[in-house]
């Protein structure tokens, strides 16, 4: 089956927020299916970071509304867009 991949900044609350512990809400609530590829922390302004996500999911009818579900489930998290998508085959 063939997978999407996706680049997803997430932007935190606010400047509080501990971006490490938010990886690690990230890494351990994951859906069924979705895989991390990598997390990386990115300067936005003014000492506030941001985490740039990539995840592999599976190419299926809903799979975007379950991962916008999945970050909106997520304490520390403010807002969140996709910047980048990509069709994988395996």
């Amino acid at each position: 089956m063939a997978r999407v991949v996706l680049a997803v900044r997430v932007m935190p609350q606010d400047s509080e927020v501990d971006l490490e512990a938010l990886s690690s809400e990230l890494e351990g609530r994951l859906p069924q299916d979705f895989k991390i590829l990598s997390i990386s922390r990115e300067a936005v302004a003014f000492g506030l970071e941001s985490l740039l996500v990539w995840f592999s999911v599976p190419e299926q009818e809903g799979v975007t509304e379950a991962l916008e579900n999945y970050l909106s489930s997520i304490d520390g998290i403010g807002e969140f867009s996709v910047e980048a998508m990509s069709r994988t085959s395996g």
